[in-house]
């Protein structure tokens, strides 16, 4: 267990040993908090057979040994399937029905929903029967980033649990352990306090990246690089990474000209060009292309042409007013 979620960790296996454990939890908190860690480990201490001190899977009993190597019957985790973005009705109704059986150790059975907030809205219906109608020992944890996502009659069936950033001192010293490297702090920055996150970003030198991007838009601007090349770059992104790097860039640029300094931009990395390149563009453009940007981040899973929505954000950018 990671250091930072001991406290939330406390907390609810308190509740367990009070027999006040909710029989659906809603784990929320930014990406890179480890979630799914937290979700699996209570999946875990729930099906253990003799748990240390209440508070602790035992990992050697005949459950702990099952669910190490992926077989636990009393198990079930509900991902996106194959090349799905959604959870699907189907996938909630075979859950359903092994909910309402009799678990194989007589003990809980337990179901991890990640991310929940891709529940389509037939799958979200379909599981509200089970939460209202939920069988003995049963556990639904419900992991999300989004949480407001997800319809109001699943959250309030739930009892969430957020796992807030940790103090940034705990942080910064928890990622010296795992990376070595130049720049932690700024890691840090960049997400939001989120060590896995953090670690992330570090591991595969993001800084880098980042700067290359920001380099592609300053070429656009300068008309040394062509927004359709660079459109057609970015499209390849699966999680429309440097899209989102923009969007972020562009709110630090409004932040600056809005404010007249760069002081709390989430930037930090580009601070100075951010601040040069603020003063060049007119609130106004910044403002559309964020609008645009929002757009296509909500229509990038629809079956609309992802490189085209690329390019014209890219093109609008080349074409800017001052």
């Amino acid at each position: 267990m990671y250091p930072w979620l001991e406290p939330f960790w406390d907390r609810l296996t308190a509740s367990h040993r009070q027999n006040r454990l909710p029989h659906a939890l809603l784990l929320t908190g930014q990406p890179g908090m480890g979630k799914a860690v937290f979700a699996t480990e209570l999946a875990r201490l729930l099906l253990c057979e003799r748990p240390v001190a209440g508070a602790a899977p035992c990992r050697e009993c005949h459950n702990c040994t099952l669910f190490a190597a992926g077989n636990n019957p009393d198990f079930f985790r509900i991902n996106p399937i194959e090349d799905s973005k959604v959870i699907r009705i189907d996938q909630v109704r075979e859950l359903s029905e092994c909910l309402s059986l009799t678990s194989h150790g007589n003990g809980y059975k337990v179901a991890i929903l990640e991310p929940a907030d891709v529940l389509n809205i037939n799958a979200a219906n379909s599981l509200l029967k089970t939460l209202e109608e939920p069988s003995d020992n049963t556990v639904l944890v419900l992991v999300s980033a989004h949480p407001a996502r997800l319809p109001a009659t699943i959250r309030s069936r739930c009892q969430e649990l957020h796992l807030q950033a940790p103090d940034r001192d705990m942080t910064a010293r928890w990622l010296t352990t795992c990376y070595t490297g130049p720049s932690p702090e700024v890691y840090l920055a960049l997400a939001n306090g989120a060590p896995l996150l953090a670690l992330h970003l570090a591991q595969a030198n993001a800084l880098e990246e980042r700067q290359r991007r920001f380099r592609a838009l300053l070429g656009i601007l300068a008309g040394h690089d062509d927004p359709l090349t660079v459109a057609q770059d970015w499209a390849k992104d699966e999680d429309l990474k440097g899209l989102c790097w923009m969007r972020e860039w562009l709110m630090d640029m409004l932040r600056i000209r809005l404010t007249g300094q760069a002081r709390g931009i989430h930037s930090i990395d580009l601070l100075d060009s951010l601040s040069v390149v603020a003063q060049q563009l007119d609130s106004r453009v910044l403002f559309g292309l964020l609008d645009s940007i929002n757009r296509m981040r909500i229509l990038a899973d629809s079956t609309l042409n992802r490189q085209l929505m690329m390019e014209d954000i890219l093109l609008a950018w080349a074409e800017r007013t001052s």
